[in-house]
């Protein structure tokens, strides 16, 4: 068979599953219902998918590049930065709309089972979203809105959700054309008041770096949120050392996180937190790691903003 013949092949399962799915849902739908339905043998079926759950796994990454794809070429159009976001905004709902009945069969599944963890494929998709986010924001409305991406984020993904509510339960209600629009007009008024406010972020920068380290897909690297719970671990536990000297690295510490927190750390006072624990013999791998990330480094990185 040739490989268009076979991709239009997988292709077709993979539409009649989804089909079967959105009536029935995965649990109750047999790979041998999906073949008779497909017009084909249950020995043909098992030879483009191995397992059902090799055919699920196909049929979420087939949604995924069904919504991903319009997006990006959308992303690579010459039009305006605010026309793009609002152009992917009405092409996001109107994919998910078109799948409304497979994903509400699914999210019932899915509660029936408890919520079970994402797949490993979708969780890797977070950490490039809220590096695309942020790259997004800045090219809209300068580098001063960088410290409040992960607020807009939290806020772009709860109003995108509350959209799909009323579209999958009130579809009649508001045009997607409108939504995408009130969204953008949305953003452009919290952008507004918080540039305005000066209003301290809600989610540090640091923190939506360690989201970002943590949900990347390839990052094995702890972020410094992550060394610091471990140092106080260790100094907790440490044993030779004085009373003292545990209470003071600790205080250099607790210090410490709470200066990486702020919207603008100050690099004096974490370098001299950091040399205050350099005589702390528990805790210097993690600290020669905590110094690799976090030296005199340029705007940016390690929420040094």
């Amino acid at each position: 068979m040739s490989a268009d013949k076979n991709a239009m092949k997988k292709e077709q399962i993979i539409k009649t599953a989804m089909q079967l799915f959105a009536v029935k849902g995965s649990s109750s739908t047999s790979m041998q219902e999906i073949a008779e339905l497909c017009g084909i043998s249950k020995g043909s079926l098992y030879l483009v998918f191995k397992s059902k759950e090799e055919l699920e796994r196909s049929i979420y990454i087939y949604c995924f590049r069904m919504i991903h794809d319009p997006l990006q070429q959308e992303e690579e159009s010459s039009r305006p930065p605010r026309v793009k976001l609002r152009n992917q905004i009405e092409i996001l709902l109107h994919h998910v709309y078109e799948l409304r009945e497979f994903f509400q069969r699914q999210i019932q599944e899915l509660a029936g089972k408890g919520m079970p963890d994402a797949p490993e494929w979708l969780r890797k998709i977070n950490g490039p979203l809220l590096n695309w986010s942020r790259d997004k924001l800045e090219i809209m409305y300068g580098k001063e809105i960088i410290p409040y991406t992960g607020e807009l984020f939290l806020l772009g993904h709860g109003i995108l959700h509350s959209y799909i509510w009323v579209l999958f339960n009130h579809e009649s209600a508001v045009s997607i054309p409108r939504l995408a629009d009130h969204l953008v007009d949305l953003l452009d008024i919290v952008v507004a008041g918080l540039l305005t406010g000066h209003h301290v972020p809600l989610i540090a920068p640091i923190v939506l770096d360690s989201w970002i380290e943590n949900h990347d897909g390839n990052s094995l690297q702890r972020n410094p949120l992550q060394l610091i719970k471990e140092m106080k671990e260790l100094l907790n536990s440490a044993q030779g050392m004085d009373l003292q000297s545990i209470d003071d690295g600790l205080e250099s510490l607790a210090i410490l996180e709470g200066e990486i927190l702020m919207p603008h750390p100050r690099k004096a006072i974490i370098q001299g937190m950091l040399g205050n624990l350099q005589g702390c013999s528990a805790v210097q791998q993690q600290l020669e790691d905590l110094q690799k990330q976090m030296p005199l480094q340029p705007p940016g990185i390690c929420g040094f903003h």
